[in-house]
């Protein structure tokens, strides 16, 4: 069975409680601040009471998101230069954090060819992996095709994979990203060529996690839109066969949703995550959270 959880922002002391306010089974975070350069800064207190406090509630697997600057496809060599140590430092805090993978988009060419950039961002991403010795995969997020993007094609995740040829390496499978970019998730034809072409150039054994989100935009619109469960282009219907579908075994689902309040993933967004997907209801009221472990963040 699927673990059902969201992106849950916060400093490490919050996002436990958050987590399970929500009834989030399996979490999303940021090391830092995803707007800046600035690096990851938890001392070993921060650290071990955030292990202790998801491992209390029974929260994981944890996924990290890399910051929103990164541009492996760059070929700014300063640019590249703080993407390449910014993603080896996040590999090694998923470690520290007991967190199974880093989550990033893999940039753009800019004005040069799509070729070009693909090439860049191997051997970008190559170094990245060579600063970080430990096990936390390094997951290639599917993209909506904005502008010269990559990863809108199966295609080009498949040679970045072969490029790298490193165990660590998989994919996030992002359902507003891969339908604005064409895949047609919303009837059971367009769902098996969706995932007869992922098999083919990726392998769905790749895929170690699922973003789960419904799209502003319509199919093939290269518009990066987060919509609430059911209330977009993909609609209920598309969610409940992805979500169903046998290729995807039992992947965490992680929200990114823009909430029914509008602060980002909630209960009630989880709650259709679980009924879409066929599995039981969250309680009526969320969990009582452990008390709160005060903890200086470095």
């Amino acid at each position: 069975m699927h673990r059902f959880g969201a992106h849950v922002g916060g400093g490490l002391g919050h996002i436990p409680d958050r987590a399970a306010e929500i009834g989030a089974e399996c979490i999303q975070i940021f090391t830092s601040a995803p707007q800046n350069w600035r690096p990851p800064r938890h001392d070993e207190r921060a650290v071990a009471a955030f292990r202790e406090a998801i491992s209390q509630r029974g929260i994981g697997p944890v996924l990290v998101h890399g910051i929103y600057l990164l541009n492996p496809a760059s070929g700014d060599s300063q640019l590249v230069e703080r993407t390449i140590q910014s993603i080896a430092e996040d590999l090694q805090w998923a470690d520290r954090l007991g967190a199974i993978g880093v989550v990033i988009h893999l940039g753009s060419s800019g004005q040069d060819p799509l070729d070009v950039g693909l090439a860049r961002c191997a051997e970008h991403l190559r170094k990245a992996l060579d600063r970080s010795e430990g096990q936390a995969a390094l997951l290639l997020e599917t993209c909506a095709g904005q502008g010269n993007t990559l990863g809108r094609r199966f295609e080009e995740l498949g040679y970045l994979i072969d490029q790298l040829n490193d165990e660590r390496v998989g994919v996030c499978f992002d359902t507003c990203h891969v339908f604005a970019a064409g895949y047609d998730l919303t009837s059971e034809e367009g769902l098996t060529t969706t995932i007869a072409d992922l098999d083919r150039l990726v392998g769905v054994a790749k895929v170690r996690a699922m973003h789960v989100n419904d799209s502003k935009g319509a199919l093939g619109s290269n518009l990066d839109r987060h919509e609430n469960l059911g209330h977009g282009q993909i609609g209920e219907e598309g969610f409940r066969r992805v979500l169903r579908h046998p290729a995807f075994g039992s992947l965490p689902l992680i929200l990114e949703v823009p909430g029914f309040e509008g602060d980002g993933p909630d209960r009630a967004n989880l709650q259709i995550l679980r009924a879409l997907a066929g599995a039981p209801p969250l309680p009526d009221e969320p969990a009582q959270p452990a008390p709160r472990t005060n903890v200086k963040r470095g």
